[in-house]
């Protein structure tokens, strides 16, 4: 990239795709910029912001006059994991519009496919047998685990379309929904929801958080939808879970193995 006030240089680490586009975006915006472009870091010294996502540990240990980092995506435990990002050093992260509706869109989805009993309309449809399966007005509790930025955005439109809302947090209280705290705070959040919606941080605290105990928890007629991080779950006793029939479905957009092995 183009060499600019040394002073300002910006680090973009992001080892999963192709940042050529990105980096050439970033210049056009900040022209007194000088980027180094991963795995080209060719003078750490200078780099006062980071962009990361899957970056190797420590890359940042030599760069002695870091500012800040910056998350490519609304998580930031793969920073927060990375010892080398000191305590004084500011953490962002990057949450668009798109993001928020797109996982807003993808939970809904889930969300009506079995509140509105999608799967059982088109068997009906395949035997050539109508039979109206709603009963009456029902309003089933929506339960997040975590509530964000994505999280508050997420409830949201799940309270528009008349899902009751409730939250299990570290500490956070919200305005309109009830948020409940600790192992007390999680049973009552799990035995209260018909659908649990996993948008938590990856940290010590919420690491294998949904384990057996956690599931005994919930009700036959619960379904889980996770789109936190892959270690929240611990995917043997979540399959125990199903398999008994101790929640009725799990809908899993990450995992602890990524890319999943063919034979999973």
């Amino acid at each position: 990239m183009h060499k600019a006030n040394s002073n300002t240089d910006i680090a973009i680490i992001i080892t999963d795709r192709n940042t050529d586009l990105l980096c050439q975006l970033i210049q056009v915006q900040l022209p007194g910029v000088n980027i180094q472009q991963w795995p080209d870091i060719s003078d750490p010294k200078t780099v006062r912001m980071a962009v990361l996502w899957n970056h190797p540990k420590g890359i940042t240990k030599n760069m002695s006059n870091l500012a800040s980092v910056v998350s490519m995506g609304a998580g930031v435990d793969h920073i927060i994991a990375d010892t080398a990002v000191s305590g004084h050093i500011r953490r962002e992260r990057i949450v668009t519009k798109a993001l928020k509706q797109n996982m807003a869109q993808y939970v809904i989805q889930h969300i009506l496919n079995d509140h509105r009993f999608q799967q059982d309309y088109q068997k009906q449809q395949v035997q050539k047998h109508w039979e109206v399966l709603e009963k009456g007005e029902n309003s089933p509790v929506v339960g997040l685990l975590g509530l964000g930025e994505l999280g508050c955005f997420v409830a949201d439109r799940c309270a528009d379309l008349g899902f009751r809302i409730m939250a299990w947090t570290a500490k956070q209280a919200h305005p309109k929904y009830p948020c409940f705290h600790g192992k007390n705070g999680l049973r009552e959040v799990c035995q209260a929801s018909q659908y649990l919606i996993v948008l938590l941080p990856l940290n010590d605290d919420t690491f294998g958080v949904i384990n057996e105990e956690m599931l005994s928890w919930c009700g036959a007629e619960t379904v889980l939808i996770h789109v936190g991080r892959g270690p929240h779950v611990v995917e043997n006793e979540l399959l125990s879970a199903l398999n008994q029939g101790d929640i009725k479905q799990a809908v899993l957009d990450v995992f602890n193995e990524e890319p999943l092995p063919t034979n999973h």
